[in-house]
């Protein structure tokens, strides 16, 4: 009988680098989409703050941890949020970009 314990380390070896990008891609699109979700949410608290009567540095201020721009139109009030994450896969600036920033558009009427 022959010995295959060499055979399945090196087997294990070469197929090691390819699980641990995939296991990579795995936690960087999930911080991705829960940073997405959270951004949702944040966007949800700055509308009512502005609608509550706030004014936009004092919800900067609140939230400093996103970039928070305010667009003033005659009808309308556009908030752009966004925030960055940063990418944890090697090679993956090539796809995304690193940091990655994620935006949250929400128009509220101004009457």
């Amino acid at each position: 009988m022959l010995d295959n314990k060499g055979q399945a380390l090196i087997e294990f070896i070469l197929i090691l680098p390819v699980l641990l990008l995939l296991l990579f891609v795995i936690v960087d699109f999930g911080v991705i989409f829960s940073a997405k979700s959270n951004l949702e949410n944040v966007s949800n608290d700055i509308i009512s703050l502005y609608k509550d009567g706030d004014d936009i540095n004092s919800i900067k201020s609140l939230y400093s941890d996103y970039d928070i721009s305010l667009e003033l139109d005659n009808d309308y009030d556009k908030f752009i949020i966004s925030y960055s994450v940063d990418l944890i896969t090697p090679g993956m600036n090539r796809i995304l970009s690193d940091p990655y920033v994620i935006k949250v558009e929400r128009v509220i009427s101004n009457a």
